[in-house]
């Protein structure tokens, strides 16, 4: 994703804050979930609810609405929207409801 800035309610992910999305995606996400074993780098964070983007190893994103139980989630949850490019990304973030 090339935008400095994201437009409200996102916020952009970096340095430890995104390890820490990182961390607690890779802890939700478990066996029989569609991105489990999926390297995943944490993009931007909605202030108004638990969902990130994420960037997939492959280049695609992920919209994961995340619990914070810090333990892993029954599949399908961690609730999941598959994205392909930076469009795709930009457009449900801007219809994203909470």
């Amino acid at each position: 994703m090339t935008s400095i800035d994201f437009r409200e309610p996102w916020l952009r992910l970096e340095g430890d804050r995104a390890r820490a999305f990182e961390a607690e995606v890779a802890t939700e996400i478990a066996a029989g979930h569609e991105l489990h074993g999926v390297a995943l780098t944490a993009i931007a964070k909605c202030e108004g609810c638990g969902s990130a983007v994420f960037r997939a190893a492959d280049g695609t994103f992920a919209i994961v609405h995340l619990s914070w139980m810090r333990k892993p989630d029954t599949p399908p949850w961690p609730d999941t929207t598959r994205l392909g490019g930076f469009i795709a990304v930009e457009t449900a973030m801007d219809q994203h409801e909470h």
